[in-house]
């Protein structure tokens, strides 16, 4: 039985890519939306794991598909009243892809932020070459029950603020790439009650699996590479990972 929690999946996806879902061994962790009426596809499969959380959301690339902002908090917000998912997300901004604007990602991104305060529910939030305008749509609609920073990729400075507006920060496999001991380093600075843990399968196979379509069993390299940087024994790393996410689910 897989022990490690995982806080941030895609089985939709995973099934897309020919992951065999059904012999997954997923004991704890999230599935994670990304686009509107997702939910209606991935409840199948989230029905096969009976203790994973999951969450409903827009991210910037559902503006390649639909750019009617009003149109898109709507329809989420109806999702999340006939589903109740765990948190809303993931959501945020995304630079490095020309989804659309930068304007019409944060008008998305934060008209998500209000509806969050509205329905009481934490946020996942996805930051890529986005680092200013993510922390000032952060500030301008601040969450009332905070979340989560997927995949951490970002500087000491956007941690630091992260920190402060009292989000949970998670490390996916990319912590485990040869080239980014700078994520090694800023984990060391994340405090151990905040930290999380992630695959974002089936993106960013760890080492030793890079460049595979990756699943929640890979998470287990992670832990390894956590545990090492941190020196954390293994088996304290996933009390602590668990229990930072049940922390953050019961606000």
């Amino acid at each position: 039985m897989n022990t490690f929690t995982d806080t941030h999946f895609h089985l939709l996806s995973m099934k897309e890519k020919g992951v065999d879902i059904d012999n997954l061994d997923i004991c704890y962790g999230m599935d994670i939306g990304t686009d509107i009426h997702d939910i209606n596809l991935r409840l199948s499969l989230i029905k096969k794991f009976p203790n994973i959380k999951y969450t409903i959301g827009a991210g910037p690339w559902q503006l390649s598909q639909e750019d009617n902002i009003d149109y898109i908090a709507r329809e989420i917000k109806n999702d999340i009243i006939n589903n109740n998912p765990s948190m809303l997300g993931e959501i945020g901004l995304d630079y490095f892809h020309n989804y659309s604007t930068h304007e019409k990602q944060i008008m998305l991104f934060e008209a998500q932020l209000r509806l969050a305060n509205e329905l009481k529910l934490a946020v996942v939030i996805h930051n890529r070459d986005a680092n200013i305008d993510t922390i000032s749509s952060l500030k301008n609609e601040r969450v009332n029950k905070g979340g989560i920073i997927h995949c951490f990729s970002a500087d000491k400075e956007f941690l630091s603020q992260a920190l402060d507006l009292d989000f949970y920060i998670s490390f996916s496999g990319t912590l485990t790439y040869k080239k980014n001991d700078y994520l090694r380093d800023l984990l060391k600075l994340v405090p151990i009650d905040r930290l999380l843990l992630e695959t974002d399968s089936p993106y960013l196979a760890p080492v030793p699996d890079r460049g595979k379509v990756n699943n929640p069993e890979r998470i287990i390299h992670t832990y390894k590479c956590a545990s090492e940087v941190l020196e954390v024994e293994i088996d304290k790393l996933k009390e602590v990972v668990k229990n930072n996410f049940d922390t953050l689910l019961s606000r």
